[in-house]
């Protein structure tokens, strides 16, 4: 069994109003994501893989381990919403009972649950239950011997 569901994260002109430099902006705003997300769409459901597009706002704020409310961003609601986890550091989330993440997973994990919401209910209780979301995968390097072929004697 392989994939058969993927989900993308993707807000409105969320690159119009960055403030991450000149240079930077610049670039950045040059990358075709939108394109990249047509690209992708178009080859994965050729064979067969069901492609959701989703809005994924509050998606890295929110707690995928404490299964917490994640919330569509509005413009004109000023409701400011509490979640019960937080990022630490760069790259890392804690939920409140102390279980860190990554948070790159954390924000992948919940964009799945946002735009598949009965997808995950299984998969957290394994999750939950194992105390794990990661796999620490092992480099395994073979020993091949070397067959040297014997030079004839003329």
């Amino acid at each position: 069994m392989g994939v058969t569901h993927v989900s993308i994260g993707k807000n409105a002109q969320w690159k119009t109003h960055l403030n991450l430099g000149k240079r930077t902006n610049q670039s950045f705003t040059q990358i075709p994501h939108a394109r990249f997300i047509e690209m992708l769409t178009r080859k994965l459901e050729r064979v067969g893989i069901t492609v959701v597009v989703n809005e994924e706002s509050y998606t890295s704020r929110a707690s995928f381990i404490d299964w917490d409310n994640i919330p569509t961003y509005n413009t004109n609601n000023k409701i400011n919403h509490t979640f019960s986890g937080r990022r630490i550091k760069r790259a890392w989330y804690v939920s409140k009972n102390g279980f860190k993440i990554h948070a790159d997973v954390n924000g992948a994990f919940n964009i799945g649950r946002k735009s598949n919401p009965e997808g995950f209910d299984t998969l957290l209780s394994i999750l939950r239950d194992r105390g794990c979301l990661v796999v620490h995968p092992r480099r395994i390097t073979p020993l091949f011997k070397r067959v040297h072929a014997k030079s004839k004697v003329a």
